[in-house]
């Protein structure tokens, strides 16, 4: 059964053909490896003549490749440069050294007797040292788990993260890490601004305040003139009509917004819903290259015109931009906000523009009334309010008593442990200062409950210290895992009474988080960090070679520019990796499906594109899949296979990295700066070819590149056969020759313009290659079917590793290895199930901050 290991020997250990520098455990799954104590005299007997014999040609001190210089490493024995002695010991379990063109090849009995010792003693040493003292645990928030602390803390969301300095990035790694979060002087001062923009929304006046309202109406016109007034068509429609919105008449500085609106759809045969978007800003009718706008909300439209409904949406104006005024020859005009509708209906084919009568046959909105009213104040003061300044007869008694309890309250949550007599009274000096000059009581508490939110206790993680136990620690670092956010009553109310840290109770906990919506913000943060997905935007596509990937602007002069203000293909292609993801922990499925899946998460623009039919849903979600669609697990999603291509072809070395760094664990580094990039050795043909294959060839004729390339290039010439839009291609244009975009005249319809791209693609793909220390493999279905059947631990490791990492918010050290290995057997037994990956987790001793046990 594929993801079973079978019995595991020294011999099969050893024969293994994993090629990875980070597998870490394999061998230590070995029992007799674990109860033999090391013996030091085999050391001289035994590792030193294999490593002079074997290694020292290219790791010695006149000659060190990948910065390993075996002759100067310090003593195992003595538990010197452990890092190292791990690097030659995953190296040489993984089969990766002595490399197979080496001229001199060990044994397999010597190659096992040097492994078996070094894991021994390596062990040992790791026992006898212990945890180190000086791992970093100050880390300060990100600006993710920031914006959803405030949320959590005040009761609703704004977007901060705008106004401070972009988090660091680092492929392939995630930046909760004590060494990136770390608080500039600029970015205080940004903390302070967010602050006070903060409390400014949260605490109001006790006055209802103006309530501002905007209505407009369309009814419908002459049926001879198409479009209907009151229909939005899949190119939008007239000006002053639906389409173009509604500009407001007023609105708050602050306060919850409510819109209705009255809508349904025209639909024709074969499609069940249609998207209508509102998004609020500027108006999308300016003629402004750099419009702001911000998503309102985004409602299926099901219904026809006999059942016209209402729908309402919800937010907070402090999100939405507010156009400002300009200067004019008749002096400034006044600030301007529009909402303004959008019908997202997309079936892949919107860039072909083939006729006015096929909009018109096409979905259509159809938006009778749109009403907007600013602040909410059906409850005054609002929730949000009273949360922070509650009712208690202590205010008219005893105002002093009343501060106090504000305080304890509000510090207690923001942050995440009770707050001392210390704190409180620290901050009812500051209140005591700020309400002789304010004058109001809520003015004063707004000023000083902003500083609490500038305070290291609230920007930074909770640490066990002298003010604060283990058991608040541990409710943070478990509600920052899964939610990105601060602890919540009940995980407060567990570290209260001690009862937290219990294996059972943390299960249980995090089976409850993970049940929470607010769990799609770890798994959208955890899977965009993992994958590297982020860069899939950022590809120029070449539209000369990819006419109708992209939908583009068809005249003016932005013709040829992606239609802006609406969700792209890419945009979809990333939710499908975050919600592929998503469905696994939900499903509790087995991470093998990370490299093969008989499910996709798809939509009808993206299904339209990979060539999966009968899908007519909008809203992204989960669709079977079949071998004919080359579909299934994250190979094969268009955020990776987009994001590492040039944007004219597929490129084999970006994908290769990708499977290695993601997939596999491996740790590629870059290469050195000395040595010529593909396009300097091959040539700028680089960046357009059609396929570089060829080009890799020529690149591993200079010698600096091939040691590296050799045992790269073969991971990513399997994915040749999907191009740099994510599609399936199995034949290319020859060189030189251009694709069209469609044309109704010359190709009367979509079958046409198939049969037209078959004329021009004509070059077979080349997608063979044999990986290192396995087999020769053709095409990503092969590669799927080698990684299932010889790598499918590796690809458990990596997820493990990846998920510790991010649950403890720094690297892992050698130190970590054999909770990992633990972590790993558990995996094993569950059949590799994720959601139980991520519990037990929850349940280890490195997460609880306590001694590990041998325990399985």
């Amino acid at each position: 059964m594929t993801g079973v290991r079978p019995p595991v020997t020294e011999r099969s250990v050893i024969k293994s053909p994993s090629y990875l520098l980070l597998p870490l455990l394999l061998v230590a799954f070995v029992a007799p490896l674990r109860a033999e104590e090391p013996r030091p005299a085999e050391f001289g007997t035994v590792v030193k003549p294999f490593l002079q014999t074997y290694c020292f040609e290219c790791h010695r001190s006149e000659r060190v490749k990948g910065d390993v210089d075996l002759q100067a490493i310090g003593s195992l024995l003595e538990g010197r440069d452990l890092e190292h002695w791990e690097l030659v010991f995953e190296r040489l379990e993984s089969g990766e050294m002595p490399p197979e063109d080496a001229t001199r090849q060990p044994d397999d009995a010597k190659r096992a007797a040097v492994a078996k010792w070094i894991e021994a003693t390596f062990r040992q040493q790791v026992a006898r040292i212990g945890r180190p003292e000086d791992v970093p645990r100050v880390r300060r928030l990100t600006n993710f788990e920031y914006e959803n602390t405030i949320r959590d803390l005040i009761g609703f969301e704004l977007k901060l993260a705008e106004n401070l300095p972009e988090d660091p990035f680092q492929p392939y790694a995630f930046n909760n890490s004590a060494e990136f979060m770390l608080i500039g002087p600029e970015q205080m001062e940004r903390y302070r601004e967010n602050a006070r923009r903060v409390m400014a929304s949260a605490i109001v006046d006790p006055q209802k305040p103006e309530v501002h309202r905007t209505t407009r109406t369309w009814g419908t016109g002459q049926p001879e003139r198409g479009l209907q007034p009151d229909e939005i068509g899949v190119y939008g429609n007239r000006r002053n009509t639906a389409a173009s919105g509604m500009g407001l008449k007023g609105w708050p500085k602050t306060g919850e917004y409510r819109i209705r609106i009255k809508a349904a759809a025209v639909l024709p045969p074969g499609v069940d819903e249609v998207p209508l978007r509102l998004v609020m800003g500027y108006s999308l009718g300016e003629n402004l290259a750099m419009l702001q706008v911000e998503p309102v909300g985004t409602v299926h439209l099901s219904n026809t015109v006999d059942d016209v409904r209402t729908f309402e949406f919800r937010g907070r104006i402090e999100n939405q931009p507010v156009k400002p005024g300009r200067l004019t020859a008749r002096g400034m005009t006044p600030p301007s906000m529009a909402i303004t509708p959008q019908n997202l209906f997309d079936n892949g084919e919107l860039n072909d523009r083939r006729s006015d009568n096929w909009a018109l046959a096409a979905p259509r909105v159809v938006l009778q009334s749109l009403e907007f009213e600013a602040p909410v104040v059906d409850v005054w003061p609002p929730e949000h309010h009273t949360r922070i300044l509650f009712d208690s007869p202590l205010r008219e008694s005893d105002l002093d008593a009343y501060v106090r309890a504000v305080l304890e309250r509000f510090l207690s949550r923001a942050f995440r442990r009770p707050a001392t007599t210390d704190d409180v009274e620290r901050f009812k000096a500051i209140y005591d200062v700020y309400a002789k000059d304010l004058d109001s009581f809520e003015a004063a508490m707004r000023e000083t409950l902003a500083l609490a939110l500038v305070s290291p206790q609230f920007l930074y993680h909770t640490v066990a210290d002298g003010e604060t136990s283990r058991s608040y620690e541990l409710a943070s670092r478990l509600s920052y895992f899964l939610w990105g956010s601060m602890p919540d009553a009940e995980l407060l109310r567990l570290a209260a009474e001690g009862k937290l840290d219990a294996p059972a109770v943390l299960a249980e906990q995090a089976e409850r988080l993970l049940a929470d919506e607010r769990s799609q913000d770890f798994v959208e943060n955890f899977t965009k960090q993992w994958l590297s997905i982020e860069k899939s935007k950022a590809v120029k596509i070449n539209t000369n070679v990819f006419p109708r990937f992209l939908y583009l602007v068809d005249r003016g002069e932005r013709a040829g520019t992606e239609v802006p203000y609406r969700p792209t293909i890419r945009d979809y292609m990333i939710e499908e990796t975050v919600g592929f993801v998503g469905e696994v922990v939900r499903r509790n499925a087995s991470v093998t499906n990370f490299v093969d899946s008989d499910f996709a998460y798809l939509n009808r623009p993206l299904a339209a594109h990979y060539g999966v039919e009968g899908v007519q849903h909008h809203a992204l979600r989960p669709v079977p899949v079949e071998r004919k669609h080359r579909l299934g697990g994250l190979l094969t999603h268009g955020s990776v296979l987009v994001g590492n291509s040039t944007g004219s072809a597929p490129h084999p070395i970006y994908r290769a990295v990708w499977l290695r760094e993601a997939i596999l664990g491996d740790e590629v580094k870059p290469p050195p700066a000395e040595v010529p990039a593909l396009s300097d050795t091959a040539g700028n043909a680089a960046e357009t070819a059609v396929s570089i294959k060829d080009l890799l060839r020529q690149h591993r004729q200079v010698e600096s590149c091939n040691d590296c390339h050799v045992r790269l290039d073969p991971w990513g010439i399997p994915f040749e056969r999907y191009n740099a839009t994510g599609r399936f291609q199995p034949k290319v244009p020859a060189d030189g020759v251009r694709v069209r975009r469609f044309d109704p005249r010359t190709d009367g319809d979509l079958d046409g313009y198939r049969r037209y791209l078959e004329t021009v693609n004509t070059v077979e793909v080349e997608a063979d290659a044999r990986v290192p220390n396995g087999p020769e493999i053709d095409g990503i279905r092969e590669l799927k079917d080698y990684l299932l059947r010889e790598r499918t631990d590796d690809v458990a490791e990596n997820v493990v590793r990846r998920l510790l990492t991010y649950a403890l918010g720094r690297k892992l050290t050698y130190h970590d290895r054999f909770e990992v290995e633990q972590l790993l057997h558990r995996a094993e037994d569950n059949e590799y199930r994720m959601r139980d990956m991520v519990v037990a987790i929850c349940q280890s001793s490195v997460f609880r901050g306590v001694p590990r046990t041998e325990d399985r």
